[in-house]
């Protein structure tokens, strides 16, 4: 009896053992549309509310988002308040194709959010929002 608990121990921590050394690695899957798409998704649902606030001044408060899509890009409806009183809504686009030019740009060279905007032609606050996701897709962790 003695000797079966003790090679079912083994046995646990060896399969212990292979699912963290090789299952739950962190690897870098920003080049995988499926899995920048679902980090895209969380991402919107869950920081961009605090994202818009600390990369645009002009933000005083956002009071809702709401997840869509278009074309089957991931957009945002963002209800908020600038600092001028104003109320409106406006609509953010995470394109696949536009986070794809911000990742090889950033893999290319190490820039700042401004010089990336500058070489894109984008907005620097879009830019920003486009690393937070490519960062998350970089330490990304495999379900496959």
């Amino acid at each position: 009896m003695k000797q079966i608990f003790t090679k079912l121990w083994r046995a646990t921590i060896v399969t212990v053992f292979m699912l963290i050394f090789w299952g739950c690695g962190a690897r870098d899957l920003s080049h995988d549309p499926e899995v920048v798409d679902q980090i895209t998704t969380e991402y919107i649902s869950t920081q961009l509310a605090v994202d818009l606030v600390n990369f645009d001044s002009d933000i005083c408060s956002v009071e809702r988002i709401k997840l869509t899509r278009q074309d089957n890009i991931p957009v945002a409806l963002v209800n908020l308040t600038r600092k001028s009183g104003a109320s409106v809504r406006e609509f953010y686009y995470f394109d696949y194709a536009d986070i794809s030019r911000v990742r090889d740009a950033m893999e290319q060279q190490d820039m700042s959010s401004a010089d990336l905007a500058n070489k894109l032609d984008m907005p620097e606050f879009q830019v920003k929002l486009f690393q937070q996701i490519i960062l998350r897709a970089k330490c990304a962790k495999s379900g496959k």
